[in-house]
C-alpha cells in the first residue's frame, strides 16, 4: 500500500482502517502535493488531517480536522497559512492556541472585570445587570474580533428598546456604552487588545433633573414629614431633606453608627468607597428622636420587617408632596433632596457662609466638578456682586 499518493476526496474515503494487529494505533499516509499534510487513518476506520513541520530544529506537529468533515482542498489551504506563519518566523501551532485563550467578551466580562469590580465598586451589581441585560449581543464574540460596529449596535438596540418603565432613555444608554468602554479598558491593558468601544461616541442626555426644592418648598416638606402618619418615614425624608444623603447609604443606618455625644452619624462605606461623617443639627437630632425604637431591629429607620430597614419611601414621600403643595411634584424625586441641598447651600452663600469646597465635603463629593455645577448664584447675590463691584470702581 503506497503511503505518499497525491490527496483526493475519493481516494482518501477508500483508504482502509488501521489493522488492529499493528503496533502503531493510526496508519499515516502523506500529500505529494503539499509537503508536511498527512493523513491519519485510525482501527475504528476514522480520518483526520494532521501537519508535521520543523520549527527551530524541533519536529512539531498541528491537528487540522476530521475527514470527511474537512476536505483536501480546505486541509492544504490551512497547511499553506501555516507554511506562512513559519516564512515569518511564528510557530502555527503557538499562534493557535495563544487564539484559543483570547475569551469572549462575556467570559472576559464575568470571569475577570466583575470579580476586579466587586472589590472596588459598590455598585458592581448595577454593571452585572446593564451587561446582562442590554449586552448579550456581544457577549459571545472573541474580545480580539470586536468591532466598533458591534458596540454601535448595542447602542442602536438600546434606543430601539422598551424598558419596563417604556423606551430607555439617553442616560440608560450612556450608562452601557460607559461600562463597555470601561470593561474594553481593562482588556486593552491585561490582553494588549485596542479599546474599540472608545470609538463609539455617547449620546446626548436630555434627562438630566434641572429641579431643585426652594426653601420655602423644603420648609413645606419638612412640616409635613413632622405630621406624617409614619414617624419612621416621615424622619428619613426629613433627613433627606436635611444633610444631602444618598438614599441607600442614609436608608441602611444603624443605632450604633450615631455619637449622641459628638452629635455625628457615620456612613461607613459611601458610593465612591470613602467613609462619610454627617455633624447632626439640632433640627435632624429632632426628627431622629421622632422614630421609635424596634427591639431586635438594629436599623436606625427600622422597617415593617424584623431586622429590615425601611423601604425607599417612594409611596409616603408622593402623599408629602402633594399635602405640602409641591408644584410639578412629578419633577421632584428623593434624590432631589440632594441637589437641593447643594444648591441652596451655594446660591445662598451670603447666609450661610458655605464655598464649594465645605459642600463637597458635607456632600462627600470625591470630585469638586460634581459640586460645581451646583454653583448657581441667587438674583439678589448677582445684584450684589454687580453693586458691589461699581462701588469698588467708584472709589
Amino acid at each position: 500500500m503506497k503511503k505518499r499518493f497525491k490527496f483526493t476526496n475519493s481516494n482518501l474515503k477508500s483508504l482502509p482502517a488501521n489493522m488492529a494487529t499493528t503496533k502503531t494505533t493510526e496508519l499515516e499516509f502523506s500529500d505529494i502535493e503539499c509537503m508536511g499534510l498527512k493523513l491519519l487513518s485510525g482501527r475504528n476506520g476514522s480520518k483526520r488531517f494532521l501537519f508535521r513541520y520543523t520549527f527551530h530544529g524541533r519536529k512539531r506537529s498541528i491537528a487540522i480536522g476530521r475527514f470527511p468533515d474537512i476536505d483536501v482542498i480546505t486541509a492544504r489551504k490551512v497547511v499553506r497559512n501555516y507554511k506562512v506563519l513559519l516564512a515569518e518566523g511564528t510557530d502555527p501551532k503557538q499562534e493557535r492556541d495563544a487564539v484559543k485563550h483570547i475569551p469572549t467578551v462575556g467570559e472576559f466580562f464575568w470571569n475577570t472585570y466583575l470579580p476586579l469590580a466587586k472589590r472596588k465598586k459598590k455598585s458592581w451589581n448595577d454593571d452585572m445587570s446593564r451587561f446582562t441585560h442590554h449586552c448579550q449581543s456581544v457577549a459571545n464574540i472573541p474580545y480580539d474580533e470586536l468591532k466598533a460596529i458591534d458596540i454601535l449596535n448595542v447602542q442602536l438596540a438600546i434606543s430601539n428598546g422598551i424598558g419596563f418603565k417604556g423606551a430607555y432613555k439617553p442616560s440608560t444608554n450612556n450608562r452601557v456604552i460607559a461600562l463597555l468602554k470601561t470593561v474594553g479598558g481593562l482588556a486593552e491593558r491585561l490582553l494588549d487588545i485596542p479599546n474599540v468601544a472608545n470609538r463609539v461616541t455617547l449620546l446626548k442626555e436630555n434627562n438630566i433633573r434641572q429641579r431643585f426644592c426652594s426653601v420655602e418648598e423644603i420648609q413645606a416638606i419638612l412640616r409635613e414629614c413632622r405630621a406624617y402618619s409614619n414617624p419612621v418615614a416621615g424622619s428619613f425624608i426629613a433627613m433627606l431633606f436635611l444633610s444631602g444623603c444618598r438614599v441607600s447609604e442614609l436608608r441602611f443606618r444603624r443605632h450604633n453608627d450615631i455619637d449622641w455625644d459628638r452629635r455625628t452619624l457615620t456612613i461607613p462605606t459611601t458610593k465612591n468607597g470613602t467613609t462619610h461623617i454627617v455633624y447632626l443639627t439640632d433640627l435632624m437630632i429632632e426628627f431622629l428622636h421622632r422614630i421609635p425604637r424596634k427591639a431586635g431591629n438594629p436599623n436606625l429607620f427600622p422597617g415593617r420587617l424584623a431586622s429590615k430597614p425601611i423601604s425607599t419611601c417612594k409611596g409616603a414621600f408622593e402623599v408629602i408632596k402633594e399635602k405640602a403643595k409641591i408644584a410639578n411634584p412629578e419633577e421632584v424625586v428623593l434624590h432631589t433632596a440632594r441637589h437641593s441641598v447643594a444648591s441652596l447651600l451655594l446660591s445662598h452663600a451670603d447666609q450661610t457662609g458655605a464655598d464649594t469646597r465645605s459642600v463637597q465635603m458635607m456632600l462627600n463629593h470625591q470630585n469638586i466638578q460634581s459640586t460645581m455645577r451646583y454653583a448657581k448664584l441667587s438674583i439678589q447675590r448677582q445684584r450684589s456682586t454687580c453693586e458691589s463691584f461699581s462701588s469698588l470702581i467708584e472709589g
